[in-house]
């Protein structure tokens, strides 16, 4: 079968690649329904210029018409946006129930994201702040509200602080009133992981909390033996909250956990999706262009494969 994967050559250069998509015995083949676009990870590497395969996040299903929703390996976390691709033993796929949203599916891999550093230690926080309410902020705070803690959205944004409420997060508020919420909080997931969001979370926690860095840790000022005091004097703990560094029976409980969720209603994942798009470059390269320049009103995309089967 005919493979056709995006790739970009910098922003405003979308094009596909094509070869043939031969499975091996050990592989599991599946055609795409749907590919989600990750805003924050894939413009970050497009933006590098290099020739990229973006994306990690996908839903297919398979000869006899299951779907899955797909939690690729590292080794095949790439080129997700395609319309068909044959999957090794170590990637995860989940089977999806009967009138599971398929178009929503791709926010599961958000909802992982945000439940691992809630889950991690077993006794749930009272009071959680999350940093950055993109798709991935956004689902964390939906998920510490589920899970019956007390939680507060921080992002600039009016419009992500609104869409915030509208999904169920009662309190949002800007950096800079966060700034002043001096030792308030227990847990603090990040996704954004600057130098000023990081010492602004070692000022927010209180004696004994701790701070999930979700967001990839980006070059910045911070010195630091600036956190590193914080950390000693007040006995704080800065944890990776990269998905990947966790086993995969956590991931798959996790994800399932959100299935069910959906299912039920509990999160409320239709106002996240600004749209589909059929899998066309100028629809394309238009959507990844709007996620760029105005985030504000363009949260995420994802391309419906369903008829470019080959």
């Amino acid at each position: 079968m005919k493979q056709r994967i995006l790739c970009f050559e910098g922003l405003d250069h979308p094009d596909f690649d094509e070869k043939e998509c031969v499975p091996s015995g050990d592989t599991r083949f599946l055609k795409m329904d749907f590919t989600t676009v990750s805003p924050g990870t894939e413009l970050f590497c497009i933006r590098g210029g290099e020739t990229c395969r973006p994306g990690y996040i996908m839903t297919g299903h398979d000869e006899t018409g299951r779907h899955y929703f797909v939690f690729p390996s590292m080794s095949e976390s790439h080129s997700a946006h395609c319309n068909c691709r044959a999957f090794g033993p170590e990637t995860l796929l989940v089977e999806l129930p009967e009138g599971f949203p398929l178009e929503l599916a791709g926010f599961l891999r958000f909802a992982n994201i945000g439940l691992l550093p809630l889950l991690r230690f077993g006794a749930l926080p009272t009071h959680v702040a999350v940093i950055g309410l993109g798709p991935v902020g956004n689902l964390a705070a939906q998920s510490a509200r589920i899970l019956g803690c007390r939680v507060t959205g921080v992002d600039c944004s009016p419009r992500r602080r609104e869409l915030a409420g509208e999904c169920g997060v009662e309190e949002t508020i800007t950096p800079e009133e966060f700034g002043r919420r001096k030792q308030t909080f227990d847990r603090v997931i990040d996704t954004v992981s600057s130098s000023g969001t990081l010492s602004a979370a070692a000022a927010a926690l209180c004696d004994g909390g701790i701070c999930h860095m979700v967001g990839i840790v980006r070059e910045g000022e911070l010195a630091a033996s600036t956190l590193c005091r914080e950390i000693w004097n007040r006995d704080l703990r800065f944890l990776s909250g990269w998905e990947m560094k966790h086993p995969f029976a956590a991931i798959r409980s996790n994800l399932e956990r959100a299935v069910r969720w959906t299912m039920q209603g509990r999160y409320r994942l239709a106002p996240l999706l600004t749209g589909v798009i059929a899998p066309e470059l100028p629809a394309i390269g238009t959507a990844y262009r709007n996620l760029a320049d105005d985030p504000e009103h363009h949260f995420c995309y994802v391309i419906d494969w369903r008829g470019a089967e080959g």
